[in-house]
């Protein structure tokens, strides 16, 4: 037995893609503690840091300056204090703490009965809070019950201190210079500082990666449909979506699929039907035209047989129309102004008024055969009841704008949907007397259509005539 695999539904991959973000989030935090690890809290004894900056004083006072940096790179507390030799104190920030704090009047106290008499000192701390320093580097903990130590605890008691990473100390020695004690420096601060801006900029970074490529693959069904829809708009053929894995997607595409076939069927039983009307007519109308041949009468024979040729002209019209063979033509990029000048310059050997103006070149995806005839209608038509027209073409960026105008008495705003449908000819400007089967505005207005375009009349303004538009998307617009 062939084992399928299971189809998940769009609110399940949703719910998969949050799952995924949020365990690669931490994953990536997880990574960074273990590369990087938390800072750690440096744990001072309150009387071993009085006792050890005493001591260092007492180191100092009997040393000649020239070997003064010597004997504090040799001190056993440089992993955990600084020291550094100054001509005046450097105090790098205010006196955070007063005498007033218990910790730090407490850690003045034990520095007074430690250091040699009358020294003067300077303890100064940053306080910016243990939150914001914590986030960023090591913290200096002062306390009476613990030993000298390093820990990544954070817990402490009311007994302790809790300052910024410089605690620093400055203490007068006997030849007047200053020495400054403060936390030794850790070399873990920038890989920390990385960590801590890495690991929300990295997290960032992959939400948006996942979430641009389930997006990805959530909208292609839909763009698939998209194309689909405007292919068949465009060229009334059956495009069919192919199966999708998305059960709510897929039943999208069948039921498209489905509208699509009833369409094809329906659009061309009509056609048959409207096909083989029209061919049935042709029969009974010869044998018409073969008995008013014989009328005696020539002044009922001419007016048989001339009803008997229009009704002909508009049976082969409306075959034309039917069998709408250039919908079955293939899409093919021509140059669309050569294809209009050709038409202008034809009218122009027929005896009729046909002027050009616009773009020498423009280019476009389409069934050439069927924008000739729709094209050719519409200047036809202009020619017979407008007198002259004049052709303008426009290259815009998302569509060809074919505009041609008359200069005849136009028509009535109201008689403008009128005059596209089949059969139709308006007695104030298209007299039957100029021949035509009143189907040259439908056929032109069916070709624009199948191209995903548009045709309109309009009247012009402050000048006689009409003028019908051309509207041809170009392809992805």
């Amino acid at each position: 037995m062939k084992f399928r695999k299971p189809k998940l539904g769009l609110g399940v991959r949703l719910a998969l893609i949050s799952v995924l973000i949020i365990l690669t989030i931490l994953m990536i935090d997880g990574v960074s503690r273990v590369f990087v690890p938390e800072p750690d809290v440096i744990l001072m004894e309150r009387e071993w840091l009085a006792d050890t900056i005493g001591d260092t004083q007492a180191l100092l006072d009997g040393a000649p300056p020239e070997a003064r940096p010597k004997l504090l790179a040799d001190l056993p507390s440089r992993n955990i204090l600084a020291f550094s030799l100054d001509d005046a104190p450097n105090v790098r920030w205010h006196h955070g703490a007063s005498d007033s704090d218990i910790q730090v009047a407490a850690l003045r106290d034990a520095l007074r009965q430690r250091l040699r008499p009358n020294t003067e000192f300077i303890v100064a701390v940053k306080d910016f809070g243990g939150n914001f320093d914590y986030a960023l580097t090591s913290i200096a903990v002062v306390t009476t019950k613990l030993p000298v130590r390093a820990t990544s605890s954070t817990g402490t008691d009311n007994d302790t201190l809790l300052v910024t990473p410089n605690l620093d100390i400055h203490l007068r020695l006997a030849d007047g210079s200053w020495l400054t004690a403060s936390q030794s420096s850790d070399d873990s601060v920038g890989l920390r500082l990385v960590r801590n801006f890495a690991a929300p900029v990295f997290s960032i970074l992959f939400i948006l990666l996942i979430s641009y490529w389930g997006a990805h693959r959530l909208l292609r069904p839909l763009r698939q449909l998209s194309v689909a829809a405007e292919k068949m708009g465009r060229e009334r053929n059956v495009t069919l979506i192919p199966e999708m894995k998305i059960p709510e997607y897929k039943a999208i595409a069948d039921s498209f699929n489905d509208m699509q076939l009833r369409l094809k069927r329906f659009v061309d039983d009509r056609t048959q039907m409207l096909a083989a009307i029209s061919h049935d007519l042709g029969s009974p109308l010869t044998r018409l035209r073969l008995l008013a041949e014989d009328l005696d009468d020539p002044r009922q024979r001419d007016q048989v047989l001339s009803d008997v040729a229009e009704m002909q002209m508009m049976i082969q019209s409306s075959l034309l129309f039917a069998r709408d063979d250039a919908q079955q033509e293939s899409y093919v990029t021509v140059d669309i102004a050569s294809l209009v000048i050709s038409l202008c310059d034809n009218a122009s050997d027929a005896g009729q008024a046909a002027i050009y103006r616009g773009a020498d070149h423009a280019s476009l995806r389409c069934r050439p055969t069927a924008i000739r005839r729709a094209v050719n209608n519409l200047i036809d038509n202009g020619c017979k009841y407008g007198g002259r027209v004049t052709v303008t073409l426009h290259d815009d960026a998302d569509a060809l704008v074919i505009a041609i105008a008359d200069i005849g008495p136009g028509i009535a705003p109201s008689d403008i949907e009128t005059a596209f449908k089949p059969f139709q000819r308006l007695e104030t400007s298209r007299n039957r007397a100029t021949g035509g089967t009143g189907l040259g505005l439908t056929i032109a207005r069916d070709i624009v259509h199948g191209h995903g375009g548009s045709l309109t009349l309009r009247n012009n303004e402050g000048a006689p005539g009409l003028t019908a538009t051309i509207r041809l998307p170009k392809p992805g617009r």
